[in-house]
């Protein structure tokens, strides 16, 4: 069966609802209901539902992808053969002949136009086929004898010919031929049995060549092939064999001026190559050996001064090489080896390598041994010396001295096999010598000093002598100092092991700021603080924790306030146990008279705390503290000793009884608090003992009776609460005893009708509310 008539048949088994079907048919069935045969090349049609081949007008449908309208004769399509969307869209039109495609065929894209006609006789193409563009037009034609493609036709969408190809039993054969749109020829070639062979031709839409050659019999380049610019002018030239590579190769530029020329051998550059500048000047001049760079290369400028010549050795740069500077002037000399080659594949540098500035000058100067480094390395600044580096086998080895561009030194190191050992020195631009030492394997060890641009002194460190392997430096070990800039001390002390030991002193403007004492180290021992030479902590350590006794003291010497202060004021003192607060901690004013006492245990406030009276020591308030939280009974005292309050608290809450008194003693207030909240009797007094007023209160809000006393006793006011709000009957009183008011709130507002009367009972007012 042909390509085509499979595609028809599959689709008879395409589908669409029952209510599609052409109503000219006389069969409806579902595709799923069919079995279809092959014999012969033949598809014979068979009803699944009763094993009998299909006959007459047949419509083949299946849910919602189409249906197929044919003609059956004993189960062999036979006559009208067409295929449908859903939306009744013809896809397909044609005719069989016993179960054959026959005569014209017609194939429709999903909106109805045209898109290709075929022709058959008895099921094989035969005649002319053609396929259309979306505006209808023909976009190629394929000619058909007996089954056999013999011509294809290709078209521009304005009609004209595009391309056409010719066929022998179905393989490429005879001129094959592509159009520019104008008509022009852009691409001619022969096929013979399928392969190129004979003339090829490119051209530009101006019938100008653009690529011309020949192929052999195999498909195979053969003479010259040549390119040419647009305008004509040659572009390169390359000659074949059997499609390989062989003999002269030439490249020109756009003017006509030659380019490159050169001789290929089995597909490789062979020989000698040469390549030119524009103007017609040699560029460059090499050989090779199959395909690699092969003896010396040379290239020149425009001006044929000679800009490098290069020595390669089957592709790869061996022995010397050199590069110039546009007027002549050596500007690097590298020397590779020539008969040892490195785990690269490549001729490592080895000899002597120099570098040049364009005004001759040498920059740098070394030698290399098999790749890598060996012997003395010099660098140049202007003519000036800027290093030297003596190397051993990749290593640096011996003296190595540095300069700045004045000319003066700027460092010497010395190198045992590519580690900094012995003496090393470095220098400021002006020569000041800015540090100094020894090292050993790349690590200071000794006395080492270091210098400000000024000359003096920075720091001075003594490190031991020997290094432990796997560390970068080694233990300080000896006295160490340290000055800022203008000479004075920064710190001074000593190290033993690599450790602080003994007493090391810090220091600020000449004076000492700081006093700590050493062992392994770790603090150990008395330890102060100063200010301008006035103490301002003191203290001991044990194994770098605070311990005992700490003071603070005033380091000021004098307040506003106070005046001249003495050195040595204590501001406080503290207890520590094991580097956190643990016992007292006491606080002085400027007079030494303590103020304020704490208690602590392991960093928490917890113990006893007081505060006294600066003016005679008497104590003015105490309390207990647990985990940072007053609790307990606190209390509190006036200056002479009359008590002030009296307090119960739990977890920093009032809670209990609290009572307030007058400096005479007398009571102010009694009330009663529940977790931080007045509950319960507030009862508040004149200084004379008498009443000022009383309260019901329950859990922080006035709730129930509450009285209000005037000075000399009498009731001033009497009433409820309800939720903090005044609730029902409120009376007021004059304070000799009269009625002042009578009335009633409702939630804080007055309510109904209110009397007012004057101090002698007379009514004087009623007002409604």
């Amino acid at each position: 069966m042909h390509f085509y008539q499979a595609i028809i048949t599959t689709a008879a088994l395409t589908s669409a609802s029952l209510t599609s079907v052409s109503a000219q048919a006389s069969q409806n069935i579902s595709s799923l209901m069919i079995e279809i045969r092959q014999q012969d090349g033949i598809s014979f049609y068979y009803s699944i539902a009763n094993g009998m081949t299909l006959n007459g007008d047949v419509t083949i449908v299946r849910d919602n992808q189409g249906y197929t309208v044919g003609q059956f004769s004993q189960g062999v399509p036979n006559g009208r053969w067409q295929v449908f969307l859903p939306n009744n869209q013809k896809l397909l039109d044609g005719q069989y002949v016993q179960g054959y495609q026959d005569g014209q065929w017609q194939l429709f894209d999903s909106s109805g136009n045209l898109s290709e006609k075929q022709h058959y006789r008895q099921g094989v193409p035969d005649g002319v086929w053609e396929q259309y563009n979306l505006q209808g037009t023909i976009d190629q034609t394929t000619l058909y004898k007996e089954g056999q493609k013999v011509q294809v036709e290709r078209f521009f969408a304005s009609g004209k010919r595009q391309a056409i190809e010719t066929y022998l039993d179905n393989l490429r054969h005879g001129v094959w031929e592509t159009y520019h749109e104008n008509g022009t020829v852009a691409l001619r070639q022969e096929y013979a049995n399928n392969h190129l062979s004979g003339r090829y031709l490119e051209q530009n839409s101006a019938g100008k060549i653009i690529v011309e050659g020949e192929y052999n019999t195999q498909g195979e380049r053969q003479g010259a092939w040549r390119s040419f610019y647009d305008d004509g002018t040659p572009n390169s030239e390359i000659h074949f064999e059997a499609g390989i590579h062989n003999g002269k190769a030439l490249s020109y530029f756009p003017s006509g001026q030659l380019a490159q020329q050169a001789t290929y051998k089995n597909n490789h550059l062979d020989g000698e190559s040469l390549r030119y500048h524009e103007n017609g000047h040699l560029y460059e001049k090499e050989h090779y050996q199959d395909g690699q760079l092969d003896g010396l290369q040379v290239i020149y400028n425009a001006d044929q001064v000679v800009i490098a010549e290069s020595n390669f050795k089957l592709g790869t740069l061996a022995g010397e090489q050199k590069s110039y500077f546009d007027d002549g002037k050596l500007k690097q000399l590298t020397n590779y080896h020539t008969t040892i080659l490195a785990d690269n594949g490549q001729y490592p540098l080895h000899g002597i390598q120099e570098q040049y500035d364009s005004e001759g000058r040498l920059v740098e100067k070394g030698n290399f041994k098999q790749g890598v480094k060996d012997g003395l390395f010099t660098r140049y600044r202007q003519g000036e010396m800027e290093s030297e580096e003596n190397w051993l086998a990749g290593e640096r080895h011996g003296k190595q001295t540095r300069y700045y561009a004045t000319d003066k030194l700027r460092s010497i190191d010395h190198y045992e096999h590519g580690k900094q050992t012995g003496r090393s020195e470095s220098y400021f631009a002006d020569g000041t010598l800015k540090e100094r030492g020894t090292r050993l394997n790349s690590v200071w060890i000794g006395k080492y000093e270091s210098f400000y641009e000024t000359g003096l002194p920075r720091e001075v460190i003594h490190y031991a002598s020997t290094v432990d392997e796997n560390t970068y430096r080694a233990k300080f070990h000896g006295h160490y100092a340290r000055w800022f800039g203008n000479g004075d001390p920064s710190e001074t002390g000593e190290y033993i092991e690599g450790k602080k030991n003994g007493e090391w002193l810090a220091y600020n403007q000449g004076l000492v700021t700081r006093k700590q004492t050493y062992l392994d180290g770790k603090l150990n021992g008395e330890y102060a603080e100063y200010y301008n030479g006035r103490r301002r902590v003191t203290g001991l350590y044990q194994d770098n924790m605070k311990t005992g006794v700490w003071t603070g003291y005033r380091y000021q010497e004098s307040d506003p306030t106070f005046g001249t202060i003495a050195e040595g004021n204590i501001l406080r003192t503290s207890e520590y146990a094991n580097n956190k607060l643990h016992g007292k901690r006491e606080y002085f004013d400027f007079k030494q008279i303590r103020y304020r006492s704490e208690s602590y245990v392991k960093g928490v406030q917890t113990g006893p705390y007081a505060e006294y009276y600066v003016t005679n020591g008497q104590l003015k308030r105490q309390g207990e503290m647990i985990k940072n939280v007053q609790t307990g009974l606190w209390q509190g005292w006036f200056e002479d000793g009359m008590q002030s309050f009296s307090s119960e608290l739990l977890a920093g809450q009032q809670h209990g009884e609290h009572r307030e008194y007058y400096a005479n003693g007398q009571l102010k207030q009694h009330a009663q608090f529940e977790k931080g909240k007045l509950n319960g009797l507030l009862t508040q007094y004149y200084q004379t003992g008498k009443q000022e007023y009383q309260e019901q209160w329950l859990k922080g809000q006035k709730e129930g009776e509450a009285s209000y006393f005037h000075t000399n006793g009498k009731l001033a006011e009497k009433g409820r609460y309800l939720r903090e709000r005044k609730e029902g009957l409120w009376l007021s009183y004059w304070p000799n005893g009269e009625k002042r008011s009578e009335g009633s709130y409702i939630s804080n507002r007055q309510s109904g009708d209110w009397v007012y009367y004057d101090q002698f009972g007379k009514l004087i007012k009623t007002e409604h509310h």
